[in-house]
Protein backbone atom coordinates (compact mmCIF):
# COMPACT_ATOMS: atom_id res chain seq x y z
CA UNK A 1 0.00 0.00 0.00
CA UNK A 2 1.32 3.43 -0.92
CA UNK A 3 2.09 5.82 1.91
CA UNK A 4 -0.41 8.40 0.65
CA UNK A 5 -3.19 5.80 0.63
CA UNK A 6 -2.19 4.70 4.14
CA UNK A 7 -2.39 8.33 5.34
CA UNK A 8 -5.77 8.78 3.64
CA UNK A 9 -7.21 5.78 5.50
CA UNK A 10 -5.72 7.12 8.74
CA UNK A 11 -7.49 10.43 8.07
CA UNK A 12 -10.79 8.61 7.61
CA UNK A 13 -10.21 6.80 10.91
CA UNK A 14 -9.49 10.08 12.71
CA UNK A 15 -12.75 11.50 11.34
CA UNK A 16 -14.76 8.42 12.35
CA UNK A 17 -15.91 9.75 15.76
CA UNK A 18 -17.28 12.88 14.05
CA UNK A 19 -19.22 11.02 11.33
CA UNK A 20 -22.56 10.99 13.26
CA UNK A 21 -22.31 14.78 13.56
CA UNK A 22 -21.49 15.11 9.85
CA UNK A 23 -24.48 12.91 8.96
CA UNK A 24 -26.82 14.91 11.18
CA UNK A 25 -25.53 18.20 9.74
CA UNK A 26 -25.97 16.98 6.15
CA UNK A 27 -29.51 15.77 6.86
CA UNK A 28 -30.33 19.21 8.30
CA UNK A 29 -28.90 20.88 5.20
CA UNK A 30 -31.10 18.71 2.99
CA UNK A 31 -34.24 19.10 5.10
CA UNK A 32 -33.96 22.88 5.40
CA UNK A 33 -32.26 24.19 2.26
CA UNK A 34 -31.50 27.86 1.83
CA UNK A 35 -34.34 29.32 -0.20
CA UNK A 36 -34.04 32.40 -2.35
CA UNK A 37 -36.91 34.86 -2.06
CA UNK A 38 -39.47 34.73 -4.87
CA UNK A 39 -39.52 38.04 -6.72
CA UNK A 40 -42.49 37.06 -8.87
CA UNK A 41 -45.16 39.02 -7.03
CA UNK A 42 -48.67 38.33 -8.21
CA UNK A 43 -47.57 35.59 -10.56
CA UNK A 44 -49.68 32.65 -11.58
CA UNK A 45 -49.79 29.22 -10.08
CA UNK A 46 -47.06 26.66 -10.45
CA UNK A 47 -47.70 24.13 -13.18
CA UNK A 48 -46.23 21.21 -11.24
CA UNK A 49 -47.77 19.33 -8.36
CA UNK A 50 -45.34 19.17 -5.49
CA UNK A 51 -45.22 16.57 -2.77
CA UNK A 52 -42.61 17.92 -0.35
CA UNK A 53 -42.40 14.84 1.90
CA UNK A 54 -41.80 12.48 -1.01
CA UNK A 55 -39.33 14.90 -2.56
CA UNK A 56 -37.41 15.15 0.73
CA UNK A 57 -37.15 11.35 1.04
CA UNK A 58 -35.90 11.06 -2.53
CA UNK A 59 -33.40 13.89 -2.00
CA UNK A 60 -31.98 12.31 1.17
CA UNK A 61 -31.86 8.86 -0.40
CA UNK A 62 -29.97 10.07 -3.48
CA UNK A 63 -27.53 12.44 -1.77
CA UNK A 64 -23.99 11.28 -2.55
CA UNK A 65 -22.28 12.97 0.38
CA UNK A 66 -24.74 11.55 2.91
CA UNK A 67 -24.47 8.06 1.43
CA UNK A 68 -20.67 8.25 1.41
CA UNK A 69 -20.61 9.18 5.11
CA UNK A 70 -22.94 6.32 6.01
CA UNK A 71 -20.90 3.91 3.90
CA UNK A 72 -17.65 4.96 5.61
CA UNK A 73 -19.20 4.52 9.04
CA UNK A 74 -20.52 1.06 8.16
CA UNK A 75 -17.23 -0.09 6.62
CA UNK A 76 -15.20 0.99 9.65
CA UNK A 77 -17.70 -0.76 11.97
CA UNK A 78 -17.62 -3.95 9.89
CA UNK A 79 -13.84 -3.97 9.69
CA UNK A 80 -13.53 -3.47 13.45
CA UNK A 81 -15.86 -6.43 13.98
CA UNK A 82 -13.63 -8.65 11.84
CA UNK A 83 -10.52 -8.05 13.95
CA UNK A 84 -9.79 -8.98 17.56
CA UNK A 85 -9.79 -7.01 20.77
CA UNK A 86 -6.13 -5.96 20.55
CA UNK A 87 -6.66 -4.40 17.12
CA UNK A 88 -9.77 -2.61 18.37
CA UNK A 89 -7.82 -1.13 21.31
CA UNK A 90 -4.99 -0.05 19.01
CA UNK A 91 -7.33 1.68 16.53
CA UNK A 92 -9.41 3.23 19.30
CA UNK A 93 -6.42 4.67 21.16
CA UNK A 94 -4.49 5.84 18.09
CA UNK A 95 -7.30 7.26 15.95
CA UNK A 96 -10.65 7.62 17.75
CA UNK A 97 -9.61 9.56 20.85
CA UNK A 98 -9.61 13.36 20.65
CA UNK A 99 -6.19 13.60 22.24
CA UNK A 100 -3.82 10.78 21.48
CA UNK A 101 -2.48 9.64 24.84
CA UNK A 102 -0.53 6.58 23.77
CA UNK A 103 1.72 5.32 21.05
CA UNK A 104 1.80 1.64 20.20
CA UNK A 105 4.75 1.24 22.58
CA UNK A 106 2.78 3.02 25.31
CA UNK A 107 -0.16 0.68 24.83
CA UNK A 108 2.14 -2.30 25.32
CA UNK A 109 3.83 -0.79 28.40
CA UNK A 110 0.50 0.11 30.03
CA UNK A 111 -0.81 -3.40 29.41
CA UNK A 112 -3.70 -2.20 27.28
CA UNK A 113 -2.78 -4.74 24.60
CA UNK A 114 -1.15 -8.10 25.08
CA UNK A 115 1.01 -8.54 21.99
CA UNK A 116 4.57 -7.61 21.12
CA UNK A 117 5.68 -4.47 19.32
CA UNK A 118 6.04 -5.98 15.85
CA UNK A 119 2.72 -7.85 16.16
CA UNK A 120 0.97 -4.60 17.23
CA UNK A 121 2.29 -2.76 14.17
CA UNK A 122 1.29 -5.72 12.00
CA UNK A 123 -2.27 -5.66 13.41
CA UNK A 124 -2.58 -1.93 12.73
CA UNK A 125 -1.22 -2.28 9.19
CA UNK A 126 -3.50 -5.22 8.36
CA UNK A 127 -6.52 -3.30 9.65
CA UNK A 128 -5.70 -0.21 7.59
CA UNK A 129 -4.98 -2.27 4.46
CA UNK A 130 -8.25 -4.19 4.88
CA UNK A 131 -10.24 -0.98 5.35
CA UNK A 132 -8.47 0.67 2.40
CA UNK A 133 -9.40 -2.27 0.18
CA UNK A 134 -13.05 -2.09 1.29
CA UNK A 135 -13.12 1.66 0.64
CA UNK A 136 -11.73 1.01 -2.84
CA UNK A 137 -8.66 3.15 -2.33
CA UNK A 138 -6.25 0.58 -3.75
Amino acid sequence: MRRSTFKCVEGILRDYPKIPDYIKQREQELMYPVQTPDENIGGGRASTITKPQEQMIITMDEDRRLNALKRQRNLVDDTLDEFGNDTEVIINELYFKKRQEYTIEGLIEQRKIFVGRSKAFELRTKFIENLGAKLGLY
